[in-house]
């Protein structure tokens, strides 16, 4: 039986946005969440309160930022000391 993964994203909060491009970034951490997923899950326990994704692109599109959001996740579920 496959390691199943599962996220809980209880609230994305970016200022300066329009609701749109807030479902779009939400739509893109997703997919890019499962596309990293699918390359290799964290191996070990992991479970995370609070990330602090550090500065976003600047000027970055909804999918660039959503795609940046992912990478941090993941970083920090990895253990990762660049999360």
């Amino acid at each position: 039986m496959g390691m199943k993964l599962n996220f809980h994203i209880a609230k994305l909060t970016i200022d300066g946005g329009s609701r749109a491009d807030g479902l779009r970034t939400g739509e893109a951490l997703r997919s890019h969440l499962t596309e990293l997923a699918r390359r290799g899950l964290p191996g070990r326990d992991a479970s995370v309160d609070r990330i602090d994704a550090g500065v976003l692109p600047a000027g970055g599109s909804p999918e660039r930022t959503g795609r940046h959001l992912a990478d941090r996740i993941f970083r920090s579920l990895k253990g990762s000391s660049d999360a």
